[in-house]
């Protein structure tokens, strides 16, 4: 079957675009020193996320994938890669974990940052996995954040771990044509699918863009169009 990816493909190849490079690890030392600290200074400069306008765009991002406010009411939402602003706010009365590498250094030098109003806060790459978090999670969530690491499929194993049995992963993340130093990871489906299957998920869903909750744009800033993922343990 023909997917909406693959017809995207064949149009970018026919307008001259080059092949997608795909990349699905980088070193740990280079990540850390270079992306994490372009992330840092991203968020810190940041005065987009202080305004309204960044939770009336996260609830017209989350309605657009299907999810509610109460929808998870009294149960432990995971957000992987939350950055400096608390997206999963959206949620009401969800028992809310943050796993965020940069999260100690946000706290500390970031005054509007909202992290310390999470139930819990893990201050951890995602690549590592947090015993306490092991089958608690009725979903886990992560939202343009995926390219941004450093090895995607440990990432995955370690997601897997943390959803309880009937628990859902709902994954969110450009698509690029290559990495770069700010996004080392260069995903594709082609690679994705592998991975999720190997670390024991089924796709229970796959689209591609956003709509028009960011203005007619199909990514989050970067690639031709985001990547948005439905798992569930098989």
């Amino acid at each position: 079957m023909t997917t909406l990816i693959d017809v995207r493909r064949i149009v970018n190849r026919l307008l001259g675009r080059k092949a997608v490079v795909s990349k699905t690890s980088e070193s740990r030392e280079t990540w850390a020193a270079v992306a994490q600290d372009g992330e840092f200074q991203f968020h810190k400069n940041d005065t987009w996320r202080k305004t309204p306008d960044f939770m009336n765009q996260t609830d017209r991002l989350l309605r657009h994938f299907g999810f509610t406010p109460e929808q998870y009411a009294g149960k432990v939402v995971v957000d992987v890669g939350a950055g400096s602003m608390l997206r999963t706010r959206f949620f009401t009365d969800a028992h809310l974990v943050v796993v965020e590498p940069l999260a100690d250094r946000f706290l500390a030098e970031i005054p509007a940052c909202d992290l310390k109003d999470a139930a819990e806060v893990y201050s951890r790459p995602a690549e590592e996995l947090i015993d306490g978090l092991v089958g608690r999670a009725d979903l886990v969530i992560s939202i343009n954040v995926l390219d941004h690491c450093f090895d995607f499929a440990e990432i995955v194993r370690n997601i897997r771990e943390y959803l309880a049995p009937d628990g859902l992963a709902f994954l969110t993340f450009d698509m690029h044509d290559k990495a770069d130093h700010m996004h080392p990871l260069s995903l594709t489906e082609k690679t994705c699918k592998p991975i999720f299957d190997k670390a024991g998920f089924t796709i229970e869903k796959l689209t591609t863009g956003v709509g028009d909750v960011l203005g007619g744009s199909p990514t989050y800033g970067h690639g031709p169009f985001t990547l948005n993922y439905w798992l569930r343990r098989a």
